[in-house]
């Protein structure tokens, strides 16, 4: 794959992540403003959105084929027994994205939060990274 495109991505996952990690300190310390808790709903939509682009990518450099929708990006890697796919639940972070951009109205701030808080961003950063490697080298 062109390195042109996996080193920017790298470059955009380390920019969202270093976003989330500010979110985190700002979360340790207080309650987010209305702001700042928009920014961590843009922010985890990014960087959900960012690895289904890479699953994408990859599920085609390792089958030929690239999937129309997510969850079959993430089942085909899994399928071929892709670790960074297999540590993680894809199915509840898919269905984040989904309601992030099509049912904002009723996102649960609290679930948010606890991303945020718990650094479940963590695994999504593992992944698009080793997904990133992965392209660079095929």
């Amino acid at each position: 794959m062109d390195n042109t495109y996996t080193q920017s991505m790298k470059e955009h996952v380390a920019l969202v992540i270093s976003e989330l990690e500010g979110l985190h300190e700002i979360l340790a310390e207080r309650p987010f403003n209305r702001y700042e808790y928009r920014a961590a709903e843009r922010t985890i939509q990014i960087l959900i959105e960012a690895c289904i682009g890479i699953a994408k990518h990859w599920s085609k450099a390792v089958i030929g084929v690239s999937p129309a929708d997510a969850y079959s990006a993430f089942q085909r890697l899994q399928d071929h027994n892709i670790q960074e796919v297999i540590a993680t639940d894809w199915k509840p972070i898919i269905g984040m994205r989904n309601a992030l951009v099509h049912d904002y109205l009723n996102i649960d701030q609290s679930t948010v939060e606890f991303i945020i808080s718990a650094r479940k961003f963590d695994d999504l950063e593992k992944f698009a990274m080793s997904g990133l490697d992965y392209l660079a080298l095929n």
